[in-house]
């Protein structure tokens, strides 16, 4: 028994001396028999289901819609989500469809019947998968255009002044952040821009 013991003792010497000298690269401790290397787009099932669901979330449907009489069918990759049912036939002329409220799906503005460029705005509620009416965008209104500084304008125009107000979402809030109007002047005949800016309370000062 001793003769073992005394055998036993030397090996785990050995290693613990050859393991305090040798200092180990992390390349020596991969090996073909630990890992599973996939070289092609064929995954295992798990992994397979996972990147699907993943794809899958939040994933923005290209938006279209149908007018049909009195109704209008939204549809996202020409897949029937909602109907919409209104007592007149809006105008084709006046639709709209946009990322109004910046969250990166498309929405859609739906023209009353009298004046058109009046009506009510529908956006897409992903956790929801429906359309529903916005209400900072409808107690506006109007139609709206995306600029390309990213905000909201609307044209207030009317015959002698050329007037546009410009509104940007701040916590889902859509506050006026400037008015430009544009006129003749009368005296000389030259165009006065008049650029309106407001401040954190929404209260309007003369900025240019």
């Amino acid at each position: 028994m001793k003769k073992y013991l005394i055998l036993i003792s030397a090996i785990i010497t050995a290693v613990s001396a050859v393991s305090c000298n040798t200092k180990k690269n992390t390349a020596d401790y991969v090996t073909d028999e630990n890992f599973t290397v996939y070289i092609d787009t064929t995954y295992p099932q798990v992994a397979a289901d996972n990147l699907d669901a993943e794809n899958n979330i939040d994933k923005p449907g290209k938006l279209s819609y149908a007018l049909n009489g009195s109704k209008v069918e939204l549809l996202l990759d020409n897949v029937l989500v909602k109907v919409l049912q209104f007592y007149y036939t809006p105008s084709p002329d006046y639709f709209s469809v946009d990322d109004f409220n910046f969250d990166g799906y498309e929405d859609i503005f739906v023209p009353f019947e009298s004046p058109p460029d009046y009506g009510t705005y529908f956006c897409y509620n992903p956790e929801k998968k429906d359309f529903e009416e916005n209400k900072e965008l409808n107690n506006i209104g109007r139609f709206m255009k995306i600029t390309a500084d990213g905000t909201l304008s609307e044209d207030r125009s009317d015959s002698t002044v050329q007037r546009f107000v410009e509104y940007q979402w701040s916590d889902g809030i859509l506050k006026k952040v400037k008015r430009t109007e544009s006129y003749k002047s009368a005296e000389t005949g030259e165009i006065i821009t008049n650029v309106y800016g407001y401040d954190p309370k929404g209260n309007e000062f003369l900025s240019g």
